[in-house]
Parts: structure tokens; sequence; C-alpha cells
């Protein structure tokens, strides 16, 4: 398949992956500079994909390798985020006490 054009599911992930990452490092953003958001369905997204991404025949699915990667990079980050936040906030719970 490595000569042929993508299918039309393939190029629909791609499309997701790209629009989910770009989230998922907007949410990042944003959390960092201490505002809230909202990320209601984002687990429900991410788990379609992956769903829709293992049942795919292996050289399609392999070819969003690099992609998969970069999404779960992204929400190793905004979790890395989401501790920092919360020890900076415990801190301070800290320094009224």
């Amino acid at each position: 398949m490595s000569n042929e054009t993508p299918s039309v599911l393939v190029q629909q992930l791609r499309v997701r992956l790209t629009g989910i990452t770009d989230y998922v490092r907007d949410c990042e953003r944003r959390v960092s500079m201490g505002e809230i958001v909202d990320m209601v369905g984002l687990d429900a997204n991410v788990a379609e994909i992956c769903q829709q991404v293992q049942s795919l025949p292996a050289e399609e699915g392999q070819s969003l390798e690099d992609m998969m990667l970069k999404l779960i990079e992204c929400l190793n980050q905004l979790s890395k985020t989401f501790e920092e936040l919360s020890q900076s906030m415990a801190s301070k719970k800290d320094d009224i006490s």
C-alpha cells in the first residue's frame, strides 16, 4: 500500500489527529498561563481515535505512528503542566496557612 493513496479513514484520522494535537497544545499553553479550560470530551475523542487506528490494517496504522506519538507527547506535557500547577497551588495554600 506504500505507493497507494491513503484510505479515506486514514485521511480523516490525520485531520482529527492534527486538530486534537493542536487543541491539546493550546490547552497546555492556556493552563500554563493560569486559565481554566474546558476539556470535556477530550478523553472520548482520544479513545475513539485510538480505536479507529487499531482497527486499521497494520501498514495504514503505522503510517499514523508519528502523529500518534506527537499527540502522546502533547498529552504528557499537558499532564505535567497540571501537576506543576497543582503543586504550585498546594505550596501557596501552605504559605497561607
